[in-house]
């Protein structure tokens, strides 16, 4: 309804009753602590707080909510769209034993995780190294034998492309003092060991390379190849036990996922109290807090302060400071889901104007006027009250569904002057199951296929220039509430001249030319000469020289182009509005080609697609004319959302227990 009026809050403590100061003023939830602007340099002596507390709070947020992603798999209890957050008191979620055991709990998660990772690699170590043993588990030496002072052992892969034939033969003809032992094969490879006369070994190893055969390096093993398979897969048995463990630890506090989400909630709280306490500054005993809160909650902030002993000054916020006041706004149950679209766009300065009042009205009734239907309208209505009823979303989540919500029964209001239920739904069933039952619908007033029980004001397929019309005077209206908005400001801000030239000027021009229009003669054309007149000596009055030539000449074409063209963007209504009825009358022409049961299925799923479309196109569109021709004839932008030090949670929300 307004920008509430804030405070200016200066305050000097003592060290040792800040962490408690800050967590009354967390409870209280309506002081946000500011960054000091410029200081005196007498003041120099003050330094911000350490920051190694909140490092602490954040690993300590990011271990629970590891461990919370971990437990997803195995968690019991699940979630959805209708479920409402679970509740807990305040003392519960600040209770530090309950954190504890939580943080215990998901460090013992995490930690069973590291090791389970750890199990896995080494895991695929011992079972690549399981692989590389299996072509030797027929021989019956130790893969370490090493050679004697007569001989030397080599141990030898080769391709499967190669025969045994051909290596004895390769090897008999380079010589007779060696002795070849085959082992195994797998995919690729054949495996053999090779022992062979000193005297020998550089012939047979010509003979090998020349068969592209690689002698191989197992002197990292000791014995055989089947008592090391073996002591390989004990070991892969002693890590499937570890792991059986360690897996039941991660599935045993599955159960406290509750307790980890309340746990994070608290976390995030510590890491929000910490920020604010780094825009304090410190001396070595004391600390100083500035700060902004709402004066409505100005005697609850100063007896938190006098409780704890703290010196301060409160003080309305200076014309100077206006850039730094955080805003908050005033809002009821009508105009509070429209502060999201206000925050998306840019809040309004503090010495400006809430749209949302403004806005709220124009936003529902132009959405309504792009998606006139009532089915849709209906689905909307019962959809988003359905999940506001059930899961009592917060923030962003609740205003957008509060928002949908009214849209949807302005869709109604708009689909019942245009007869449009799921397009031509009726019409179309009612021809499929008894021609003679269209009867019971009325046509639109203006004539044309029956398609409603009561007689529909118009259908905007066929009453394309209404519908136009009708855009045109729709944008027009919020166009000129914008200029009486600005002019309002103006005024009340000592500007009455540049209200009188900027938009009272174009009043006078637009009343008389409508009246002009309407046969108002030569008094409608005075008084317009009147309207152009003050227009131009508006325009060009803080213009000097030839300036005010250019001025004059910019007025005429960009104000008045300016101002149409502003008017024409509302034809996207009309756009909308058709596309949305043309679109549901195609799927509902295409099923009634097939019979009824195809009828219905095909309708229900093309309006069910048509909706999706519709719900984007119809807030991507309205959000557009409210930010770019509304806005623009009256806002002042560029203030920050009111950020206080409060209770912010995600999986829980927190009943009020005192301080």
């Amino acid at each position: 309804m307004s920008i509430v009026k804030m405070k200016h809050l200066r305050a000097v403590g003592m060290r040792e009753g800040r962490g408690k100061l800050l967590r009354r003023l967390r409870s209280l939830g309506c002081v946000e602590i500011d960054t000091p602007g410029a200081l005196p340099p007498e003041w120099d002596f003050l330094t911000p707080p350490e920051g190694d507390e909140l490092a602490h709070h954040l690993g300590e947020a990011d271990e629970l909510s590891a461990a919370l992603e971990l437990l997803k798999p195995y968690a019991t209890e699940k979630g959805g769209l209708l479920t409402p957050r679970p509740q807990v008191a305040e003392e519960t979620l600040f209770d530090e034993e309950s954190y504890r055991s939580a943080l215990a709990a998901a460090r013992a998660v995490n930690e069973a995780k590291s090791a389970l990772n750890a199990q896995q690699a080494k895991r695929s170590k011992l079972t690549t190294q399981l692989h590389g043993l299996e072509p030797w588990l027929e021989l019956p030496v130790a893969l370490d034998l090493a050679g004697t002072a007569a001989t030397d052992v080599m141990f030898v892969s080769a391709s499967l492309r190669l025969t045994r034939a051909a290596v004895l033969e390769r090897l008999d003809a380079a010589t007779e003092l060696y002795d070849l032992t085959w082992a195994g094969e797998d995919k690729e490879f054949r495996y053999f060991l090779v022992i062979v006369h000193k005297s020998a070994v550089q012939a047979v190893q010509a003979a090998l390379i020349d068969l592209g055969c690689a002698r191989l390096n197992l002197r990292n093993w000791s014995g055989t190849a089947a008592e090391n398979h073996r002591a390989l897969q004990g070991e892969l048995a002693q890590l499937d036990k570890e792991a059986e463990g360690l897996q039941k630890t991660i599935e045993d506090n599955a159960r406290r996922v509750f307790d980890l989400k309340v746990a994070l909630d608290k976390a995030d709280q510590e890491v929000g109290l910490e920020r604010s306490k780094a825009r304090l500054l410190d001396t070595e005993h004391a600390f100083f807090l500035d700060g902004w809160f709402p004066a409505e909650r100005e005697t609850e902030v100063k007896a938190a302060l006098e409780e704890f002993g703290l010196a301060y000054d409160i003080a309305d916020p200076t014309e100077e400071e206006y850039p730094k006041v955080p805003i908050q706004l005033k809002s009821n149950r009508l105009t509070d889901p429209f502060t999201m679209v206000t925050a998306m766009y840019s809040m309004p300065a503090y010495d400006g104007v809430d749209p949302n009042p403004f806005m709220a009205p124009f936003f529902i009734l132009f959405f309504g006027f792009m998606m006139n239907d009532i089915g849709y309208g209906l689905l909307m209505v019962l959809g988003t009250a359905l999940v506001l009823a059930m899961a009592k979303p917060k923030g962003g989540t609740g205003r957008m569904m509060s928002m949908f919500f009214m849209c949807g029964i302005s869709s109604i209001f708009w689909g019942s002057l245009t007869g449009s239920f799921f397009g031509d739904f009726i019409p179309q069933l009612f021809k499929l199951i008894d021609p003679s039952l269209l009867g019971r619908l009325k046509p639109p007033v203006g004539g044309g296929d029956p398609t409603w029980f009561w007689p529909p004001l118009f259908n905007p397929v066929n009453n394309t220039i209404q519908v136009m019309i009708g855009s045109m005077a729709l944008g027009a209206i919020q166009i000129v509430t914008g200029m009486a908005i600005s002019a309002v400001e103006k005024f009340r801000k000592g500007d009455p001249w540049d209200a009188v030239f900027d938009e009272i000027s174009w009043w006078i021009i637009l009343g008389s030319a409508a009246w002009a229009i309407l046969g108002g003669g030569t008094p409608a054309l005075v008084l317009l000469a009147v309207g152009g007149g003050m227009l131009l000596i508006g325009g060009t009055r803080k213009a000097k020289g030839f300036g005010k030539v250019s001025s004059a000449v910019g007025i005429v074409y960009n104000g008045i182009s300016g101002f149409f063209s502003d008017v024409l963007s509302y034809l996207r209504l009309m756009a909308l509005m058709m596309a949305g009825a043309i679109i549901a009358q195609v799927f509902n022409t295409l099923g009634s080609v097939f019979g009824l049961v195809p009828f219905i299925i095909i309708a229900l799923i093309g309006n069910v697609l048509n909706l999706v479309l519709n719900l984007l196109g119809c807030y991507v569109h309205t959000l557009r004319l409210q930010c770019l021709e509304f806005f623009g004839r009256f806002y002042k932008d560029g203030g920050k959302a009111f950020d206080p030090l409060a209770v912010h949670t995600n999986y829980v929300d927190v009943i009020k227990g005192g301080n």
